[in-house]
């Protein structure tokens, strides 16, 4: 474990005995803020991060930001992931209502969004209930910088037997230029009882700006309810993005997530799932897609504390350069949940010998009436895919292309929001075409 002793200790120090105004109550933010003065940061020897170095994050230390002039076409741009959507805009970790589309005639739909600093009373309470609730096997510090740390997030609140028509879009931009900005957005997301909603979280940072960036989501779903949950990152390579997100689904309740991470110097992303109810079903989807330098790492824990429930796991990595990517999954079934269907598969492409992969599946079964079953590959672009499209006049270059983008295309066809699964997909073949893959 390493001590609170460098740059970013030292302004996490800062910020805790700073009179800044914060979005939680004493009662979230004083455990959090215990373990920020006693606590450490993990390294290499904790199993949960030994394939993640977060040296070089540890050496940054945030600076008063200087923003750049947002541009209107920049944030249509974004926009074009869900055109038709409702869009809440964050910029430079602040809630922008400029940008942003009014949300007050949404209460009569039965949902409700808020920003954190508004909140207060039964719907403060409310948020921080589901937050309290909550708890991650890997109690990580980066989930105490954003609970004890945090000024800005957002409350959204489902009334029970509500369908709603138009998804969530929640961008969080950062512009900042000549020092490290930092941004710790909470959002807790709440559905109550045979409703269902979908929620699009997005992150970009523009040009070259340097950011730390280390969110964290609570969700809880109530029994009958449905959250569809896609998070996008279009990040550069000067952010380090680490998030948690925490979530509780009730019986018959279905949770999809979707993950594609397309950016960023490092990324980790550490998904906790527990039923708490009979008849649950999660479905986590995702593709990681890392150049050069890139650290990419997908951390999920699937808890089947109930009996009747169902998860579905399917990730997919493409490395090339000297990137590396990380698959550490673990599905744990307890003793009490029988009839348990537990499915996790995770295949990496390398298009490099440099690129490397460390991919960790994981079973641990205490049920004796179950289905279970785990699977991972390592690999290069298929040789004979490769000819056989090479003999039918397509140059060695697209022809990897090609088997690459369908490679991806295995997960993000399942994507149900037409704008949004085009939107990635073109982000994708967009990355690759600026890959120069190697002779193969």
């Amino acid at each position: 474990m390493a001590q609170l002793t460098n740059n970013f200790s030292e302004w996490i120090s800062q910020q805790v005995d700073s009179e800044s105004s914060f979005a939680f109550s004493e009662a979230v933010r004083s455990p959090s803020l215990s373990k920020l003065t006693h606590g450490v940061f993990p390294t290499r020897k904790d199993e949960e991060w030994k394939y993640t170095p977060i040296g070089d994050l540890l050496d940054t230390r945030p600076g008063e930001d200087t923003t750049e002039v947002l541009d209107l076409e920049t944030i249509d741009e974004l926009k074009q992931a869900m055109p038709s959507a409702h869009t809440i805009v964050f910029l430079n970790g602040e809630y922008s209502q400029e940008y942003s589309d009014s949300h007050t005639a949404l209460r009569d739909s039965g949902l409700s969004i808020s920003p954190l600093p508004q909140l207060e009373g039964t719907a403060l309470k409310r948020a921080e209930d589901t937050i309290l609730e909550s708890a991650l096997t890997d109690d990580n510090i980066f989930q105490h910088i954003a609970l004890g740390l945090s000024q800005n997030g957002l409350f959204i609140e489902v009334n029970k037997n509500t369908e709603c028509q138009t998804p969530i879009h929640v961008i969080y931009i950062n512009t900042a230029r000549g020092v490290t900005a930092f941004a710790s957005p909470v959002n807790v997301i709440r559905v109550a009882n045979n409703s269902h909603l979908k929620v699009v979280e997005q992150y970009a940072s523009l040009g070259e700006a340097a950011v730390i960036t280390v969110p964290a989501s609570y969700i809880h779903l109530e029994d009958g309810a449905g959250l569809d949950y896609y998070k996008i990152s279009v990040e550069n390579a000067a952010t380090n993005h680490i998030c948690n997100t925490s979530v509780r689904v009730g019986g018959s309740g279905v949770f999809r997530s979707h993950q594609y991470l397309l950016g960023s110097n490092l990324t980790r992303s550490n998904l906790e799932v527990s039923f708490t109810g009979p008849g649950a079903e999660a479905v986590l989807r995702g593709v990681y897609l890392g150049d050069d330098n890139q650290h990419l790492d997908v951390r999920t824990y699937l808890d089947h504390a109930q009996p009747h429930c169902s998860s579905n796991q399917h990730f997919r990595g493409i490395l090339n350069g000297h990137s590396r990517g990380v698959f550490n999954g673990l599905v744990l079934v307890r003793e009490h949940a029988q009839k348990t269907d537990a499915q996790q598969s995770n295949k990496n492409l390398l298009l490099s010998r440099d690129a490397r992969v460390d991919t960790k599946p994981q079973l641990e079964i205490f049920a004796d009436d179950v289905k279970c079953a785990h699977g991972a590959t390592v690999g290069e672009l298929d040789s004979n895919a490769l000819f056989y499209l090479q003999s039918r006049g397509i140059n060695k270059k697209d022809a990897a292309l090609m088997l690459t983008r369908a490679f991806a295309a295995e997960v993000t066809q399942e994507i149900d929001i037409d704008s949004l699964r085009n939107y990635v997909q073109d982000k994708i073949s967009t990355s690759l075409d600026e890959i120069v893959i190697p002779s193969v």
